[in-house]
């Protein structure tokens, strides 16, 4: 995937576990973000193809939703990581540990988990510029903020990172099916120690940062 004058990235985002800190309450040890790149609409039209013909191989209807946590069985996990291991498009995460955060961040450690998720995504790995990035526009808190964090934060350089933040349902979205798919692998690698899915995923891996 060589980048040229052409490239107009596309960037497909989702979270797993919370943004809580109440852990005797049942808030989540870690938050887990990934983003999702192709580097052309092209890559990303013939990946929701692959998706859109494995519900068909799988008799799913057209409406299905790969979700990692709820309604996608370990078998049904398997074929749909196989599906997209051959197209093109990378990912970076990042792997935050809410109790070490809270240490050191006492007093804004919320505000912190979405900073330090912008800035180890955008400006980590390789440079991404004037790029679209899908956001699922069910979590309304989730977009409030990172539209802020990202715009208002990130746009300050003198590149230009996010041209365009765009919310989407992630119902209606099957790149942001991956990210979900993708995001979950990862934090059950971390939540469960388990590292079946994430195995199969790891070959478009650009980096996983842990700040922590």
């Amino acid at each position: 995937m060589n980048k040229s004058k052409t490239t107009a990235y596309l960037l497909f985002m989702d979270e797993s576990g919370d943004q809580g800190f109440k852990f005797d309450r049942g808030s989540s040890r870690f938050f887990v973000l990934c983003l999702v790149v192709f580097e052309n609409p092209k890559d990303a039209e013939e990946t929701s193809t692959k998706i859109n013909l494995l519900k068909q191989k799988l008799k799913l209807p057209p409406t299905f939703e790969f979700k990692f946590s709820t309604g996608t069985t370990n078998k049904v996990k398997e074929k749909f990581f196989s599906s997209v291991k051959m197209t093109n498009f990378f990912y970076r995460a990042v792997v935050i540990d809410k109790k070490k955060l809270l240490k050191t961040h006492p007093e804004s450690a919320q505000d912190a988990i979405y900073l330090l998720a912008s800035e180890i995504l955008f400006l980590r790995g390789r440079q991404l510029t004037q790029t679209t990035l899908v956001l699922d526009r069910i979590n309304r808190q989730f977009l409030r903020k990172m539209d802020y964090f990202l715009k208002r934060r990130l746009n300050t350089r003198l590149s230009k990172i996010i041209k365009k933040i765009k919310a989407d349902n992630s119902a209606n979205n099957n790149l942001l099916q991956l990210a979900d798919m993708i995001c979950g692998a990862i934090f059950r690698k971390f939540t469960k120690k388990n590292e079946r899915f994430y195995k199969m995923t790891k070959r478009k891996e650009e980096e996983l940062y842990i700040p922590y």
